[in-house]
């Protein structure tokens, strides 16, 4: 493996920016989390049952949480949802209603699960769900709290925002303006997403993406694999980046792209379009052109290959 001194400078800003980049993701949904505390004071709110005990170093369920709050879809606007520990999942409902559902069972837990809360904000339309846990577990366990949100079909949300640390995101179907999903050791699942934009940043988990996006598509992770299909036109502007793991990029046949691909190690391959440009044998750096070339890609990554089919 090559020192840094004997890296070439294309090499060396890929890495200063790999740096760069993990500093920000580490940095930035940590700030998001903060900014949340301090915005606790919106109304009505519902509070999920007071059950175990209080400043013990454990917390005892002896009967297991499962409740449940509905609300009128056409009062929503928009989601925000903060969740550590568990998993969360947005699917489609049969109802009129935004159904919340939060689950966990009878047991012994190293964090007091009692401070949950969902919350309307009917100002802005924003349904806010938090967990109410420290952001920073300190070597101990989230609760394995399971999340549900049931969307009624038709419904168009103009953001929905997830962000939450060791709980796996699942989305199904959503339709919104603006989706941003973010995580910390765990992974991503995105089906049959259409949005305008989205923008979705794993630490330390892979991310499936399967979905239409119109203006433009940014999927990040520091240490897992990225597996992306998009569906219908391209966005005019998708951004790929996997600081270690592979990147495999799924698009129409006919769809006009021009993709620009960096990569420090790992191999590339495009089963679509021509070669236009690379710097020289053996070097990982190219570009392929496809259709028209209108939609910009780049599918960047430090460790791992890049497959585009």
């Amino acid at each position: 493996m090559k020192s840094f001194d004997r890296l070439t400078k294309a090499e060396k800003a890929k890495v200063i920016a790999a740096a760069v980049v993990i500093a920000l993701l580490i940095g930035f949904p940590l700030m998001v989390a903060l900014t949340r505390r301090t915005t606790s004071s919106r109304l009505p709110s519902i509070d999920l049952p007071v059950i175990g005990s209080v400043g013990g170093e454990t917390t005892v369920l002896d009967e297991p949480i499962d409740e449940h709050a509905s609300f009128d879809g056409d009062k929503v606007k928009g989601l925000d949802v903060t969740w550590n520990g568990g998993e969360v999942r947005l699917v489609r409902g049969t109802g009129d209603d935004v159904v919340v559902r939060a689950r966990l069972g009878a047991g012994t837990y190293d964090m007091d699960p009692r401070h949950s809360s969902i919350s309307l904000d009917e100002s802005t339309g924003t349904l806010i769900v938090d967990d109410g846990l420290p952001e920073s577990n300190n070597g101990l366990e989230y609760p394995a709290f399971a999340l549900t949100i049931e969307l009624p079909e038709g419904l168009s949300l103009s953001s929905v925002d997830l962000s939450g640390t060791s709980a796996s995101m699942g989305l199904d179907q959503v339709v919104c303006d603006h989706l941003i999903v973010s995580t910390v050791s765990s992974g991503i699942t995105v089906q049959g997403l259409d949005a305008g934009r989205a923008e979705i940043a794993s630490i330390s988990g892979s991310v499936s993406f399967d979905g239409a996006v119109t203006t433009d598509l940014s999927v990040t992770s520091v240490s897992g694999a990225l597996d992306v299909t998009l569906a219908g036109a391209l966005p005019p502007q998708t951004a790929l980046d996997s600081t270690s793991g592979s990147i495999t990029l799924d698009v129409p046949d006919d769809a006009g792209f021009t993709l620009a691909s960096d990569r420090v190690s790992g191999g590339f391959v495009c089963e679509l379009g021509e070669l236009a440009e690379r710097d020289e044998p053996g070097s990982l750096s190219a570009q392929v052109v496809n259709g028209d070339g209108s939609a910009q890609i780049t599918a960047d990554s430090i460790s791992g290959s890049v497959r585009v089919k």
